[in-house]
């Protein structure tokens, strides 16, 4: 094997395949890098529920393929002091590596065991707009569960029907949910685990302006020009979300969304124990929002404008659940719209229609 190739492009590759190599595994094999080189250069990583192929440009002189630690790889490539790196094999099948005047020699792994990702069939693919689904994924996988028993709702589902993709994930105490307007009309479901999710939008370039995915019964595949993500699906029957969604409230408010942020954040800093403490917001007829908290540390009380409709209300939440959702919102306005006090609470953009979030009150003392 022998090549040659630009550092940064080299670099690149390495560091969205390495989000599929696990930092420790019984099967020393996934904790390397396959690199094969044939008609292009082609990275993997795998840790056989998740795999990456990373195609990186290159001048190819000699193919083959190895496999190599994938820390210890990643580490070189990316303290190589000039712009080009020579990649090839010596007479005992040590890797040579070599830039500027800096020159290592490492071992290598027979590639025969390391488990390959088999792609899908893209005859079927969806294609979405690139920033789009990056929002979706940012506004929806945050409320996805953490230690839930329930594999799927560690995940985010994913559907269409007709011409509307919806992105939803709930984790028992709220629940996201971010639409979009697709081209062609599709019907499907699958529930994607969040980190293959969050991976792949981070891994996308500026430059990828469209995305495409495509799935079966039991895996997913992302793919763009440079790229393609493999991952298993979580299997079962999703929880009837629509059935959560209350459709009738007593009293709504229109507020400010910086704002409100901003008063929550600061509520959070005499907040010692979420748990123990909610932070309880009082709707007033003279169109206010009160956000206080009384801890074992200390208390805030303040003060916020808005525009309320329907009965004077009091009610409490966990104060992370607020700030996460409020985070990745967007609008400039949200409506919250409420029942009672130990009924949910859904926010809706006052100009954005395509985001719903629903957040279970705690009882307040």
């Amino acid at each position: 094997m022998k090549l040659t190739c630009n550092r940064d492009n080299l670099i690149e590759g390495i560091n969205v395949v390495q989000k599929a190599v696990p930092s420790k595994s019984t099967l020393g094999i996934l904790e390397c890098i396959l690199i094969e080189v044939g008609e292009e250069v082609r990275l993997t990583g795998n840790d056989n529920e998740f795999g990456i192929v990373y195609e990186v440009p290159g001048i190819i002189e000699e193919i083959g393929n190895l496999a190599v630690n994938s820390k210890t790889f990643g580490d070189i490539i990316r303290k190589l002091p000039d712009v080009y790196v020579s990649l090839e094999t010596d007479d005992s099948g040590n890797l040579l590596i070599t830039s500027g005047k800096a020159k290592y020699k490492l071992k290598v792994v027979t590639p025969e065991n390391y488990p390959p990702v088999s792609f899908l069939s893209t005859e079927n693919s969806i294609e979405i707009d690139s920033a789009v689904f990056q929002s979706m994924i940012r506004e929806t996988s945050f409320a996805a569960s953490q230690e839930d028993k329930r594999i799927i709702l560690q995940g985010v589902f994913i559907e269409q029907k007709e011409n509307e993709m919806r992105c939803v994930a709930i984790d028992g105490y709220r629940l996201a949910m971010k639409t979009a307007q697709m081209p062609e009309k599709n019907d499907y479901g699958v529930i994607v685990p969040t980190k293959i999710l969050n991976e792949f939008a981070r891994s996308l370039k500026a430059t990828d302006e469209k995305i495409r995915f495509c799935c079966n019964a039991n895996q997913i595949m992302f793919y763009t020009e440079t790229f393609r993500m493999v991952s298993k699906l979580y299997k079962g029957d999703y929880i009837d979300y629509n059935r959560m969604i209350p459709k009738d409230f007593k009293t709504t408010v229109t507020i400010e969304t910086k704002a409100f942020l901003s008063s929550i954040e600061r509520a959070s800093l005499v907040i010692n124990d979420e748990k123990r403490f909610p932070v309880t917001l009082k709707i007033a007829s003279n169109d206010t929002v009160t956000v206080s908290v009384v801890t074992e540390i200390g208390a805030i009380n303040e003060e916020i404008s808005c525009v309320v409709s329907g009965d004077e209300l009091s009610i409490g939440f966990n104060v992370r659940n607020i700030i996460e959702c409020l985070k990745v919102i967007t609008d400039e306005k949200i409506v919250l719209s409420l029942s009672t006090p130990v009924s949910p609470c859904t926010i809706t953009g006052d100009s954005d229609s395509s985001f719903t979030y629903l957040i279970m009150p705690i009882r307040t003392r």
